[in-house]
C-alpha cells in the first residue's frame, strides 16, 4: 500500500529521473514494489542509465536534487551506485543505478515500472519455494558457536560493551535461523526495521520474552545463555529435518570451555 505522501515523492523523483536523457527506465522496488509496504517503507528506485554513464548520472541527479526535494542528508555508496537520501521532512527514498549487463540480477516479478524509454526490463522470474540448505544452515550454526565461545575473551578482558555487540550478533543470527525455519528466503527478509510480519507468534514472544541487558558481567554472561538456549535446540530440530550433520565436537568443545572458563552451563 502506497500512502499519499509516498505517491508524491514516487511522483516529484519520477519526473526527475525521467527529465534525465541518459535514464532509460525507472522500477519501484523493495517492500513497496513488491506491495507489501507501510507507512513507515521507504521508496527504493532501479535505475537503469545508458552504458558507461552510471557516476555522471548519480552526481548529476545529486545536484539537481533541490529542484524537487529538500534533501538534508545524501549518503553515497559503492562510486554513487546507490545513493540513500532524507529530506526534511523525514522521508526516505534510495536509488540504485544499473546498466544493462545488471537487468538479469533482478526479478521484474518483483518491481513496478514508473516509466521505460528503451524497452529494456529485468526477467520475470516465478518465485519458487524457499528450501533451506544443509550447507548455509551449518555456517549458521558454526558461526553461532564462534561467538558464543568468544564470550570467555570479552568477559575475561572486562569488555562488557564489546560484548554487548557480540550478543547482537547472537540476536541477528537467531533472527535468520528463524528465518530458515519459516522459509524466508534471503532477499524477502525485508529491512532491518520491519522484521515483526516475518516471525511466528511463537518465534516473536520468544524474542520479546529476553531480557534486556546491560555492559557488566552477569548481564553479560546471561545474554549469551538467552541466546544459545533459543538458538540451539532450534537449529537442532531444522538440522534434522534438513539432514545436516551437526558440528557436535565443535558445540561440546564449546559447553565444556564456557563451563570452566565462566561457569556458564548451557
Amino acid at each position: 500500500m502506497v500512502t499519499a505522501s509516498q505517491q508524491k515523492l514516487i511522483d516529484e523523483i519520477g519526473k526527475l529521473l525521467h527529465e534525465e536523457a541518459r535514464v532509460e527506465a525507472v522500477w519501484l522496488a523493495g517492500s513497496l514494489g513488491r506491495g507489501q509496504g507501510d507507512i513507515f517503507s521507504d521508496v527504493d528506485l532501479l535505475v537503469l542509465v545508458e552504458d558507461g554513464t552510471l557516476a555522471e548520472v548519480s552526481s548529476a541527479l545529486v545536484a539537481r536534487f533541490s529542484t524537487v526535494v529538500c534533501a538534508v542528508h545524501v549518503n553515497k555508496l559503492f562510486g554513487g551506485r546507490v545513493l540513500n537520501v532524507v529530506t526534511a521532512d523525514w522521508q526516505r527514498f534510495d536509488l540504485s543505478f544499473i546498466q544493462r549487463e545488471d537487468l538479469a540480477r533482478h526479478n521484474g516479478a518483483l518491481l513496478r515500472s514508473l516509466f521505460n524509454k528503451s524497452g529494456q526490463t529485468p526477467p520475470e522470474e516465478p518465485e519458487m519455494p524457499y528450501r533451506p540448505a544443509p550447507e548455509q544452515l551449518l555456517k549458521l550454526v558454526q558461526e553461532f558457536i564462534r561467538v558464543l565461545g568468544l564470550a570467555v575473551v570479552v568477559v575475561g578482558r572486562e569488555e562488557y560493551a564489546v560484548a554487548l555487540s557480540g550478543i547482537e550478533h547472537l540476536r541477528r543470527m537467531t533472527f535468520d535461523l528463524m528465518m530458515e525455519e519459516n522459509r524466508v528466503a534471503p532477499g524477502r527478509r525485508g529491512g532491518a526495521l520491519h522484521r515483526n510480519s516475518l516471525l511466528n507468534a511463537e518465534q516473536r514472544a520468544q524474542l520479546e520474552s529476553l531480557s534486556p541487558l546491560v555492559a557488566e558481567r552477569a548481564s553479560v554472561i546471561e545474554g549469551h545463555r538467552a541466546f544459545a538456549e533459543v538458538f540451539l535446540p532450534r537449529a537442532r530440530r531444522l538440522a534434522a529435518e534438513i539432514g545436516m550433520v551437526w558440528p557436535s565436537d565443535f558445540e561440546e568443545a564449546t559447553r565444556r570451555y564456557l563451563e570452566t572458563k565462566l561457569q556458564l552451563r548451557i
